[in-house]
């Protein structure tokens, strides 16, 4: 009896083992290598020489004129084999019938579909494939208890807009930090001409001092022979600023003690 029960786990456990197994190389399906020129087939109906869609005007029982456009057939041999994404061939566009396996029953599917014309990127997954025109785009649902459901979209989806507004935030910090960098940069600038200026007018009237010291007291003396050029120019266009509104104090000053007050 005992030799029974361990049988029966030990066989349990290998069917259990084996469907977690099956299950999950099902779940992590490597995607076929295939050509893209050989995922999609495009059936012609053969009416329009040039494989545009052509309208019809045919006579139904009644004898009145009906309008018919023959769908594109557009047959997608290995789907589903694992998820991908390709760049598609130029459709038709228009009415279109899009054959494909089930990726959960294997079941053959035709689904309907007014497909734009163009060359889209297709995606594959599990349960869908998306036909990306850019701005627009569908896709075909696949549902475990339903018929397949179709879904147009008109604009970017959401994560694209997204990461285009991530990017643009980006961009405008970068143009921030450019414009602000710029602006010190002209500003330091200012200040050095400034600097540099004073200190060539300093050392034109500079005289019998050792070669180094008038070297180094010239326009870019500093870079070779010191390390504090930029701190001391910037220093000597403050000292000329301060300077130059003292003197313009003093004589404003001197002004107003020539004047002489009137009585009127």
């Amino acid at each position: 009896m005992q030799i029974q029960v361990a049988c029966r786990t030990i066989g349990a456990c290998w069917a259990v083992m084996t469907l977690c197994a099956v299950t999950g190389h099902a779940a992590n399906r490597k995607a076929s290598n295939v050509p893209p020129t050989l995922e999609i087939e495009v059936l012609d109906p053969g009416v329009d020489p040039l494989g545009n869609p052509a309208v019809l005007v045919r006579p139904d029982e009644y004898g009145q004129l009906q309008v018919d456009i023959p769908p594109v057939v557009l047959v997608h041999r290995y789907y589903y084999t694992g998820d991908r994404s390709f760049q598609a061939q130029l459709l038709p566009g228009g009415p279109s019938i899009v054959v494909a396996n089930h990726p959960r029953t294997g079941e053959r599917c035709y689904v309907p579909v007014q497909m734009l014309p163009g060359a889209p990127r297709v995606t594959y997954t599990s349960s869908s494939i998306e036909y990306d025109y850019g701005e627009t785009g569908i896709t075909v649902q696949f549902k475990t208890h339903a018929p397949p459901t179709i879904k147009y979209r008109n604009g970017l989806p959401w994560h694209r807009k997204i990461g285009n507004a991530v990017h643009a935030d980006q961009w405008r910090d970068r143009a921030e930090k450019l414009h602000d960098s710029t602006k010190n940069a002209a500003s330091r600038s200012r200040t050095l001409a400034s600097g540099a200026m004073i200190k060539f007018g300093d050392t034109s009237q500079t005289i019998l001092l050792p070669a180094a010291n008038l070297l180094e007291m010239m326009p870019g003396g500093k870079i070779v022979f010191g390390t504090d050029w930029e701190q001391r120019l910037a220093s000597r266009a403050a000292e000329h600023r301060r300077d130059k509104a003292n003197r313009h104090a003093e004589k404003d000053q001197r002004w107003a003690e020539f004047s002489i007050p009137t009585n009127r």
